[in-house]
């Protein structure tokens, strides 16, 4: 019995960790919106924590990227590369979401 709930926990485990990405892509744009001027990994509970869940994180960034893609400052290539990382990130924070209702005692989805 001991050794059926471990390997339960652990396949459990192991599907949130492989389904899920851990670390998201922070940029920094330029003053003038025309680069970025780096772009370095985020851990993605660090934004579920600051924004109150995996879900409501999901939501305030896509609202962030909204936001870029209307704007008239910045140019098409800073666009194309907010769009691609934040639509990455809302992606993998709405896994996590998923993944949570799905098994909330993982380490992960404890906030």
């Amino acid at each position: 019995m001991k050794y059926t709930v471990l390997a339960w926990f652990l396949a459990s485990f192991a599907w949130t960790a492989t389904a899920c990405d851990l670390l998201g892509v922070k940029g920094q744009i330029s003053n003038d919106g025309q680069s970025i001027t780096s772009r370095q990994p985020i851990a993605l509970k660090e934004q579920a924590k600051q924004y109150g869940g995996y879900e409501a994180a999901a939501n305030f960034i896509e609202q962030n990227r909204q936001a870029v893609m209307s704007s008239e400052k910045f140019s098409p290539s800073v666009k194309n590369q907010v769009s691609n990382d934040l639509t990455a990130n809302v992606a993998q924070l709405k896994c996590w979401a998923k993944a949570c209702s799905i098994n909330s005692t993982d380490p992960l989805c404890i906030l």
